[in-house]
């Protein structure tokens, strides 16, 4: 519910004698636990009711806020409007980062050049795969072990291939390094869209580094295999 007048008891012309406690969008936010880009949006799309003062500014009720959060209000089950990671958006930003730009700089790499063409396609479809796990893995879709256990396993074929076409253990952490990078960047780009709030952008990022870091020891470790 939303409207640009105020309604009886709202902040804009509320009685001395209502109880109801009216929060600024400042003081919303904090209690939801998003931030304020990320609630204008939802109170903008009906998703959380939001009333406006004389002077056009927003205002919540705390009675609404707490039901959106218990779920209570009409009966409807507990629903919090902090929006889940969504899996199809990252993924499609990370591929969006393997563009024109990324590939001339790409083909410049001497360890690139040393893949022979059919490594260099094992390792492209490998590495798609590879970015929908990392998706995964942060955005809470399916069986965690299961999705690290098989970026284990595209990691230690990064690290065969890497031995087999003769590449240093410091060129393997290099274009492991250049291959993670837009996965990277899509997250970031996706935290900086959404706005989400501190504590969340650090579980995040912990959560994509241990993932990853799973993957490049896994590498390594093969890559050491295979030059021994």
């Amino acid at each position: 519910m939303s409207g640009l007048g105020a309604p009886s008891g709202s902040p804009g012309g509320q009685n001395k004698g209502n109880d109801e406690r009216w929060l600024s969008i400042e003081e919303a936010s904090r209690m939801l636990g998003v931030g304020q880009a990320a609630l204008r949006r939802w109170s903008d799309e009906g998703k959380v009711p939001v009333y406006r003062t004389p002077g056009g500014h927003r205002r919540y009720r705390e009675a609404d806020l707490q039901a959106t959060l218990q779920g209570d209000r009409e009966g409807k089950p507990a629903q919090t409007p902090r929006r889940r990671m969504s899996h199809q958006v990252l993924t499609g930003l990370s591929f969006s980062g393997y563009q024109s730009d990324y590939l001339r700089e790409l083909q410049t790499r001497s360890w690139y050049r040393a893949y022979s063409p059919m490594q260099r396609e094992e390792l492209r479809i490998s590495g798609r795969r590879l970015v929908d796990l990392a998706v995964r893995s942060i955005s809470g879709r399916g069986d965690r072990e299961q999705t690290v256990d098989e970026a284990r396993a595209i990691g230690r074929r990064y690290g065969a291939i890497s031995a087999a076409a003769d590449l240093s253990a410091t060129d393997t952490v290099e274009a492991f390094i250049f291959f993670r990078s837009p996965v990277m960047q899509a997250v970031e780009q996706f935290i900086e869209e959404e706005n989400l709030p501190a504590k969340r952008v650090v579980r995040i990022f912990a959560e994509l580094m241990h993932f990853m870091d799973q993957v490049l020891v896994a590498t390594i470790a093969a890559h050491a295999d295979g030059t021994s």
